[in-house]
């Protein structure tokens, strides 16, 4: 696609003609088309806690390219594991990528679902063939090219039967306080009995807006271990799920969440139970502070088809001004009577001055004591990250907003 394209000069015929100019395949230009006429036609997402009033996607530039770096073993690929850019991964792996892509986010679910899937430029593939174990972290880097633009990366994990993986996706931006528009898409589809870790980490400036969704599918006796840690943008927006598909499939999910300043941060993760004796826990973990707004909207749907569920939801803040605000939203639907174990709670609260006073007493300043909390409050989510220069980055970027 063309630089310097805003959303105002396009229509489905030109999305089409450009689809075809960069030789994708048929059936990836009906699904834009599709996905650009739903968009054209349907109104704005009635999403009561996203402030969206400042985004003005029609100034914005969309660009050809999304800055990408890959960091991984490449000897890898002598097990058959591949891992390249989602465009170069079309010339080489397209029915596996067909049959794949949309299978998890649903892209006509509402308007910038299907802005996503209509004018996504690029992204990654990784896919670990049946019973191959990828023994070190697999490393997506997002960046976005300039202010005043939008990027609408993808990507796409496949696991086979008894694979194995690590896999890192971070967006990360310089301090860009103009306006820009980051609009992902995640998809993590894992087979039979394989085990997925997923680290997601978000820490664009300050001026990008950070629309997205992010969805993975478990089969039999499939395990994921997601952590999701969101630290920068103005306005983050994102829609999370893991459906539990398959009988004795199991997911540990933990997040963190920092907004200060007067950022406005929204993850709403979903867990779905389908399959038979499936077993999930959650558990995302909040600071705000300053003027900061952090919502948390989570949901334990159990699906009438599913038998013997065992499922937990937790979510818990802290706040450290008092005019920081988190709302925290958690929920539990349940459509059958086979449920062996289920729950959810959520606690919210400023930092214990007893904790602060005893800390002190032991020569601790005030502010140490509370960077001692915050970071001791994190370290579930923080101590998962495999890669040690990235936690430790994360570690600064979390005492600075403190």
């Amino acid at each position: 696609m063309k630089q310097s394209i805003t959303l105002k000069d396009l229509t489905a015929d030109l999305i089409v003609e450009q689809a075809h100019a960069a030789h994708e395949p048929g059936w990836l230009a009906e699904r834009r088309h599709e996905a650009w006429t739903f968009f054209a036609q349907s109104g704005p997402p009635e999403w009561r806690r996203t402030d969206l009033s400042g985004l003005a996607p029609d100034a914005l530039t969309l660009s050809g390219t999304v800055g990408t770096e890959l960091i991984w073993d490449a000897s890898l690929a002598e097990q058959g594991v591949v891992f390249k850019s989602l465009r170069q991964a079309l010339n080489s792996h397209e029915e596996l990528i067909k049959a794949h892509m949309d299978s998890a986010v649903a892209p006509l679910d509402h308007k910038f679902s299907a802005l996503r899937a209509a004018l996504w430029s690029d992204g990654v593939l990784l896919y670990v063939p049946k019973n191959v174990a990828a023994d070190t972290p697999i490393h997506v880097r997002y960046t976005l090219p300039a202010d005043h633009h939008m990027i609408m990366p993808r990507t796409l994990v496949i696991l086979e039967a008894n694979a194995s993986a690590t896999v890192i996706e971070e967006f990360i931006s310089a301090d860009r306080s103009e306006q820009a528009l980051a609009a992902p898409t995640t998809e993590l589809i894992a087979g039979p009995n394989s085990t997925l870790r997923f680290i997601s980490v978000q820490q664009w400036g300050d001026g990008v807006y950070h629309i997205g969704g992010q969805k993975a599918v478990l089969g039999n006796n499939a395990s994921l271990e997601w952590t999701s840690l969101a630290l920068g943008a103005k306005v983050q927006h994102i829609e999370a799920e893991t459906t539990l598909k398959g009988n004795g499939s199991r997911v540990n999910w933990l997040g963190a969440t920092f907004a200060n300043g007067s950022q406005i941060l929204l993850t709403a993760p979903w867990l779905r139970h389908v399959g038979h004796n499936a077993e999930s826990f959650m558990q995302f973990k909040t600071v705000v502070n300053d003027t900061a707004y952090s919502i948390f909207d989570g949901m334990i749907k159990i699906e009438h088809e599913s038998a013997a569920t065992s499922t937990r939801l937790e979510e818990h803040a802290l706040h450290l001004k008092p005019g920081a605000r988190n709302d925290s939203i958690p929920g539990l639907k349940i459509d059958t009577n086979s449920v062996l174990k289920g729950g959810h709670a959520s606690t919210s609260g400023d930092v214990d001055e007893e904790q602060i006073f005893y800390m002190q007493t032991r020569g601790l300043s005030k502010n140490e004591a509370r960077r001692m909390i915050v970071m001791g409050f994190f370290s579930p989510a923080l101590d998962t990250i495999p890669v040690e220069a990235l936690r430790h980055q994360l570690e600064a970027v979390i005492e600075a907003k403190i």
